[in-house]
């Protein structure tokens, strides 16, 4: 029974503690590997400090030769490097960004994340869009299927909005959502910052914008602004922008919007400013000024700062001229955008691409959602059951004690009365020779009335005299004592024995009475 017992708790603690293990943890790199301290000093400056990881990381590389180093600080430091190009607007050395992705695939899951990660960063700076996202789902998977602890929330968050910025380039503002606001998830779970809250809020306020929700976007602004630490900083100016814009696109107030428009586009840096223009154009183009939307057009495709700006300015100019049927300045335009033709108009078979890339994602996303919930499911009625089973067995084992004492009790009760009863035969015996028979025979019979009705009853052959040397058998007298009660001599009830062992079963009689 106890090693029953035991079992069971062992099995309990299995179940119990199964959710935890069921995921392949990340290795534990620091023990697996020997990583050089001052990288891992560095890692941990990555993302709240990247100026001094950067200062860091430069004097790392001139006091070692990293080529001389093990394999794993070697790809971990090609991948530190890697993260802090990005952060530094530094194109990627791809070829060994792409070393350590394969290598850390094979050895531990969070770098395997990060440098996926970052593979991403390189396609999407490469207009690679569809192998970006690639790279994002995958990174998405490995969290999904090998990290639970720790969260690393902060990550998740930036995965989360990076392939929410993908979508909203692409001009796919649902799934854009879906991601915007799982990022804001991971936001709450984490250490929130109120800046980064604020820049995710203002993302999902633009979605719905385009979405001509207007309403939703509002509440999104509004929140964001509240957030926003500082009114002169340049977020806080983009959400005014995009609220003025909101105004007008709305119809909520058109005249006030774009007088708010065109002063906040004065107030911008000249590397925002073309788009301010291009925003405040289609505003009016949408309202039907085209006049006015043709300056703020001109302005921005003037004042571009690179060839996507202006190509994609081109198209809408072109198309208003289309429309007032001016094939001079038409003409104009569409040779420059046979040059340079824009790449900001997406196809549909790329966005029916990236759909499927994320429908595909977020359905094995469910599927591994709803493993684990069936897993849950059986570990909580196998511990139930579990439970059940032990209560039951102590339940059980509490009974048999109970039983077990008390057939102690009956057993020590059946024994002192039989001890009492052979004493008082004993006594009879040696006060009342003449008569002991007769009361010895009473006695016995007011004790055990069903046994000494049970013996003739059972062996029928047997005298009364052979059933009353039974009886004193039983009361251990000896063969000289029965000789002289039963008034035989001692060879007489010697043969009465002899006889008696062949009919009577003395110890069946013995334990009724035991």
């Amino acid at each position: 029974m106890k090693k029953l017992h035991l079992i069971l708790l062992i099995l309990i603690s299995v179940m119990i503690f199964a959710p935890c293990t069921s995921h392949r943890k990340p290795l534990d790199a620091e023990k697996q590997y020997k990583i050089s301290p001052e990288l891992l000093h560095i890692d941990s400056l990555m993302w709240l400090q990247p100026d001094s990881a950067t200062k860091e990381l430069s004097r790392f590389w001139a006091n070692y030769n990293i080529d001389s180093t093990d394999t794993f600080n070697k790809h971990y430091f090609n991948l530190l490097v890697s993260e802090i190009r990005y952060k530094n607007g530094i194109p990627q050395n791809r070829e060994r960004l792409l070393k350590a992705v394969n290598y850390f695939d094979t050895t531990d899951s969070w770098l395997s994340a990060r440098a996926h990660y970052m593979n991403g960063v390189g396609f999407k700076a490469e207009d690679s869009v569809v192998e970006a996202l690639y790279e994002y789902l995958h990174v998405l998977d490995i969290m999904d299927e090998h990290i639970s602890t720790p969260p690393h929330t902060r990550f998740m968050m930036l995965i989360h909005c990076r392939i929410g910025d993908l979508f909203s380039d692409q001009y796919m503002q649902e799934p854009a959502i879906v991601c915007y606001e799982n990022a804001l998830k991971y936001n709450n779970l984490g250490e929130c910052v109120p800046f980064e809250r604020s820049i995710l809020l203002q993302k999902l306020g633009f979605q719905y914008d385009k979405l001509q929700k207007y309403d939703t976007a509002r509440y999104y602004y509004d929140e964001a602004l509240h957030l926003s630490p500082d009114i002169n900083n340049s977020n806080y100016k983009m959400l005014q922008f995009y609220k003025a814009m909101l105004d007008c696109t709305s119809g909520a107030d058109f005249e006030h919007g774009i007088v708010e428009l065109k002063q906040l586009a004065s107030q911008c840096s000249e590397s925002s400013r073309d788009w301010r223009y291009v925003n405040i154009g289609l505003v009016y183009q949408e309202a039907g000024h085209v006049d006015s939307a043709l300056v703020y057009l001109q302005k921005a495709f003037d004042y571009g700062i690179n060839d996507a700006v202006k190509s994609y300015v081109a198209e809408f100019i072109y198309d208003i001229y289309e429309s007032q049927d001016d094939t001079l300045k038409m003409a104009e335009f569409a040779e420059y955008l046979i040059e340079k033709p824009s790449n900001e108009r997406v196809s549909m078979a790329r966005v029916s691409t990236l759909n499927a890339m994320f429908q595909d994602y977020l359905n094995r996303h469910q599927e591994r959602l709803q493993n684990q919930n069936r897993k849950r499911a059986v570990i909580s009625v196998s511990i139930v059951v579990a439970i059940i089973l032990l209560i039951v067995l102590i339940m059980i084992k509490i009974r048999s004690q109970k039983i077990q004492k008390l057939q102690q009790s009956l057993d020590d009760n059946k024994r002192l009365q039989f001890e009492s009863l052979q004493k008082r035969a004993k006594l009879i015996f040696n006060e009342k020779k003449n008569e002991s028979l007769r009361l010895i025979i009473d006695e016995f019979k007011s004790v055990y009335p069903d046994i000494f009705k049970n013996i003739p009853e059972t062996y029928t052959n047997i005298s009364e005299t052979e059933r009353n040397i039974v009886i004193l058998n039983l009361l251990n007298f000896r063969i000289k004592e029965e000789a002289i009660i039963l008034n035989l001599s001692e060879n007489t009830v010697m043969k009465y024995r002899s006889n008696l062992k062949k009919k009577v079963d003395f110890d069946l009689i013995s334990l009724q009475i035991k």
